[in-house]
C-alpha cells in the first residue's frame, strides 16, 4: 500500500479513538472550543488525499474522516462516540480492500497511451523524415495496452513503453517510470543467464565473452567461436531475446555492431550450444542456466566495449608526455554556466589545458563514450575551444510559423531555414595539435551534436567502434500517470535545409567516422582478456604517428 492511504487509515483510526475518550472529557469540562476537534480528522484527511490522489478503495476511511464532523454539529457524548465507532469501522474497511484488490491504485494504462500517442502524432517532429505509419502503430499497439491495463503490471507496461519507442529508430524517443520498475523491465525481458555474452567480431565470427567460469571446464572460455544457439545462429536467435525488442538504435550500422549480443538470454531451464573447440572441432553441450537474469552479464560486456574513460566528468587526465585525455559524459556543467551559455565553464577549461601544454601537453582526446547528451551552448563553447581560427558553422534553426504551428517548407520539398547558428575558434591546441574524439553508439543528442561539428574540423579525428547515435533534435517530454514520455520536438537542420544528423527511415544518419576502429580479435582480447581501454590506446597510437 502507499504510505499516504496507510497514514490516513490509521490516522483516521487513532483520531476516532482520541475523539472517543474526549467525547467523555468534553461532557464533564464543557468548553465551545471542544467542538473543533471533530473537524480534525476530516481537514487532515483532506490534505492528505490531495497529496496522494484520490483512491475510490479508501472512500470507506475518507467516509470514516467525514463522520467523525456529526460530534462537531449535535455535540452529545452518544452521538460523538457513535461517530468515532464508526469511523473506525470504516477505515478498517479500506485496509482489505486495498490490500487484496488488484484495482488498488490502479493506473490507467490504455489512457497514457492514447495520451502520448496523440502528443507524438501532433508533435514529433519527424514523422515524415522517419516514414511514420501512426495508424499502423495504433492499431498495432492498443489492443496491447488494453493487456497490460487488465493485469495492472506496471514492469509489462514499462516494456511495452519501451518496445513502441524502439519503433521510431530515434534514441530521444523515451520512456521511463521509476528506476526500480526500470530495472525490472530490462532483467524481465533480458531472459536467463547462461554464464556468457555472445559478440560479434567485424569479420563475421561470433564468439563467447564475459564467460563464467562454469564453462570452462566445459570447454567455452574468452574468445571461443559459438557457431550456433538452440539450433540458431547467434544473429537470428537475437530476435527471441525480449531486450532485443527494447533496446534503441537510430543507425543501422550501429544495430548490425550488435547483432548476436542477445541470443544468450534465450531458452528455458537449459540451452543448447554449438561452439568450436580449441582443436577447431565443432562441440555441442547442454547448459543450465544459473542463478539471476542476462541483464546483468549482458551490461558488464556493453559496458567493456562501449563505456568511456573511467574518471570524473569534464576533468582533463594525462595520457602520457603529450596527450591528455578530456572525459566529457554528459553535457552539462552547472546551472550557473547554462545561464551564461558556458563561456565560464569555458574559460576554466581554457586556463587548465594552457597549464598542460605547459608541462608539455599537445594533443587532445575528448572521450564522448556514452555521453548521454545535454546543452547545445556547452558544444559549442567546448567547439570554440579547439577549432582552428576563424568562423564555423555549427547548425540551422528552422522556420517555425506560429499561425499554422508547424515548419515550413519550401518548394523544392526541404525545411526553410530561420538562421544559422555559427561559432569562431580559438585554437588553444595551435596548429602542431590535434584532436582525437572517441564515440559510441550512445553518445547521444548534444554529443551527436559535438561528433558533427568537430568532424568537420581539419584539426579533429573522430574514431570509434561504431558510430555515435545519430538522434540530435530538440526533445520534450510529457508527463503521464505512469510515467515521463518523450520525443523529438524542435527541429535543426543542416544549412540546405535537410534535417541534421538524424536517422531517416533507412536507419542511416548524417554522422560519420573518420576512423571505424575493427572489433576484431586484437580488439576483443585487449578489452575481454587484458581489459584495456583499446579504443583509447589506439587514439594514443594515432597522435604518436600523425603527420603534423
Amino acid at each position: 500500500m502507499e504510505i499516504y492511504d496507510i497514514i490516513i487509515i490509521a490516522a483516521v483510526v487513532v483520531i476516532s479513538a482520541v475523539l472517543w475518550w474526549l467525547a467523555g472529557y468534553a461532557e464533564k469540562v464543557r468548553n465551545s472550543r471542544w467542538r473543533l476537534c471533530w473537524l480534525t480528522p476530516a481537514a487532515l484527511v483532506l490534505v492528505l488525499a490531495y497529496i496522494s490522489g484520490f483512491e475510490s478503495l479508501m472512500i470507506p476511511a475518507y467516509i470514516g474522516a467525514v463522520l467523525m464532523i456529526l460530534g462537531l454539529v449535535f455535540p452529545d457524548i452518544h452521538t460523538r462516540r457513535k461517530s468515532s465507532i464508526a469511523a473506525a469501522v470504516m477505515a478498517f474497511i479500506s485496509l482489505p480492500l486495498c490490500l487484496f484488490n488488484k484495482w488498488y491504485r490502479s493506473v490507467d494504462y490504455v489512457k497514457d497511451f492514447n495520451t502520448g500517442f496523440e502528443s507524438m502524432k501532433a508533435h514529433y517532429v519527424l514523422s515524415e523524415h522517419k516514414g511514420v505509419n501512426w495508424d499502423e502503430l495504433y492499431d498495432r499497439y492498443l489492443p496491447q495496452f488494453k493487456q497490460v491495463y487488465e493485469k495492472q503490471d506496471a514492469v509489462e507496461n514499462e516494456i511495452l513503453w519501451e518496445k513502441f519507442c524502439c519503433e521510431f529508430n530515434d534514441l530521444h524517443v523515451n520512456y521511463a517510470s521509476d528506476e526500480e520498475i526500470v530495472d525490472k523491465a530490462h532483467r524481465k525481458a533480458s531472459g536467463n543467464d547462461y554464464g556468457l555474452v555472445i559478440v560479434t567480431l567485424s569479420d563475421g565470427r561470433t564468439v563467447a565473452a564475459q564467460v563464467d567460469e562454469s564453462l570452462v571446464a566445459k570447454g567455452i572460455h574468452e574468445g571461443t567461436e559459438i557457431i550456433s544457439w538452440n539450433g540458431l545462429a547467434p544473429v537470428d536467435a537475437d530476435k527471441n531475446n525480449e531486450l532485443y525488442s527494447i533496446t534503441p538504435f537510430a543507425d543501422e550500422d550501429n544495430r548490425k555492431f550488435f547483432e548476436g549480443w542477445f541470443a544468450a538470454g534465450t531458452g528455458g531451464d537449459t540451452a543448447e550450444v554449438c561452439y568450436m573447440d580449441d582443436d577447431g572441432k565443432e562441440q555441442t553441450i547442454t547448459i543450465p542456466k544459473l542463478e539471476g537474469s542476462y541483464y546483468d552479464r549482458y551490461d558488464e560486456a556493453y559496458t567493456k566495449v562501449a563505456d568511456g574513460m573511467k574518471v570524473g566528468h569534464m576533468t582533463l587526465n594525462k595520457l602520457n608526455d603529450t596527450t591528455a585525455c578530456l572525459r566529457i559524459k554528459f553535457m552539462s556543467f552547472d546551472s550557473v554556466s547554462e545561464k551564461e551559455k558556458h563561456q565560464g565553464m569555458k574559460e576554466e577549461l581554457r586556463q587548465q589545458i594552457l597549464e598542460l601544454k605547459q608541462q608539455g601537453i599537445r594533443d587532445i582526446v575528448i572521450d564522448l563514450r556514452c555521453n548521454t547528451g545535454g546543452s547545445g551552448t556547452m558544444v559549442k563553447a567546448i567547439a570554440e575551444l579547439f577549432a582552428p581560427e576563424g568562423e564555423h558553422y555549427y547548425v540551422s534553426d528552422a522556420y517555425f510559423d506560429r499561425e499554422t504551428k508547424s515548419y515550413i517548407k519550401e518548394t523544392d520539398g526541404k525545411y526553410k531555414v530561420h538562421h544559422d547558428i555559427v561559432y569562431n575558434g580559438d585554437n588553444i591546441l595551435g596548429d602542431d595539435g590535434r584532436v582525437v574524439l572517441l564515440v559510441s553508439d550512445h553518445s547521444v543528442s548534444a554529443s551527436d551534436h559535438m561528433t558533427h561539428v568537430l568532424n568537420e574540423l581539419d584539426n579533429v579525428t573522430v574514431m570509434g567502434f561504431t558510430e555515435s547515435s545519430g538522434s540530435a533534435q530538440g526533445v520534450s517530454p510529457i508527463k503521464l500517470e505512469s510515467g515521463f514520455l518523450s520525443y523529438s520536438s524542435s527541429l535543426m537542420l543542416n544549412k540546405d535545409g535537410t534535417v541534421f544528423i538524424d536517422c531517416d527511415d533507412k536507419m542511416q544518419s548524417d554522422i560519420s567516422l573518420d576512423i571505424k576502429v575493427p572489433f576484431d580479435e586484437k580488439a576483443f582480447d585487449a578489452i575481454f582478456k587484458e581489459d584495456k581501454d583499446y579504443l583509447m590506446d589506439e587514439s594514443i597510437k594515432l597522435l604518436e604517428n600523425m603527420e603534423r
